[in-house]
């Protein structure tokens, strides 16, 4: 979303129109979103004040994607959490037990309320040895403003401190929540498109997962940064609008459910 569909406040060139065409085709727009500072519904509602009708798009957040992995990987688990109050009640309501003094799992996400004892007790736990789990590695997110801190800098500081890197990194470029999404919706990578603004995270997350993948230039990569030989399955444009002008064969029908043909070739 941030970099691609919009910036801070500002909708980026041709996302409407890109949203439009999505839903004129008949196929699903989701908003693969690692930022773990808000949740689903404050990401609806946010949608909604630029103009996308609810039910016409979907939110995947790196938090449904940890809840996820917590309750298969660590059931029952008390977890001592880096969160801001929204995504605290968020990871409650799928059934997170959150627990402050004696956890057995540490998870940090992107908590933009973050002060010196949240992480001071955070690096106690995992000089204990306790497993230790990210819902995400982005190092900066973007704002109007320019980049501000993201988990992959607190991710730093507790290693500085402590000497422990993650057991566990979810979110993108991890292809496990891309596969928990297209799990989710019963879509094959063939039928899977991921369009972003990262080289390091979206890109490299769809063309692992060996789906058709678009950057676009409107976020944290410039075409400076590109690589002299692309990948096959990676395409470049500057923006959602020139995505819609020149790529024209991503959004025609493919059979009677009308997804995505990635079979043009």
């Amino acid at each position: 979303m941030d970099g691609t569909f919009f910036l801070g406040n500002r909708i980026l060139p041709g996302a409407i129109e890109y949203a439009n065409t999505i839903n004129q085709i008949g196929a699903r727009l989701v908003f693969l979103t690692n930022n773990s500072s808000n949740t689903e519904e404050a990401y609806i509602e946010k949608m909604k004040g630029f103009g996308l009708p609810e039910g016409t798009f979907d939110i995947f957040t790196s938090i449904e994607s940890t809840t996820l992995f917590l309750k298969r990987e660590f059931p029952g688990s008390k977890v001592f959490l880096l969160a801001t109050p929204e995504v605290e009640k968020a990871f409650m309501s799928q059934g997170i037990v959150l627990e402050k003094e004696h956890p057995d799992v540490i998870v940090m996400t992107f908590d933009t309320t973050l002060n010196y004892g949240k992480i001071n007790k955070f690096c106690k736990f995992a000089r204990k040895g306790l497993p230790y789990i990210i819902s995400h590695p982005d190092i900066n997110c973007p704002t109007p403003e320019g980049p501000v801190p993201d988990v992959g800098s607190f991710i730093a500081l507790v290693e500085m401190s402590t000497g422990r890197k993650p057991d566990h990194i979810l979110g993108k470029p991890d292809i496990k929540i891309l596969e928990m999404l297209m799990e989710k919706y019963k879509v094959e990578k063939e039928q899977t498109l991921i369009v972003g603004d990262r080289l390091y995270t979206d890109i490299k997350c769809g063309l692992d997962a060996g789906v058709d993948t678009v950057l676009v230039l409107t976020g944290e990569t410039k075409k400076e940064d590109l690589p002299e030989q692309l990948p096959e399955k990676l395409y470049v444009v500057n923006d959602l609008k020139e995505l819609l002008e020149k790529h024209s064969e991503f959004f025609i029908t493919n059979d009677n459910r009308k997804v995505y043909n990635s079979r043009r070739r």
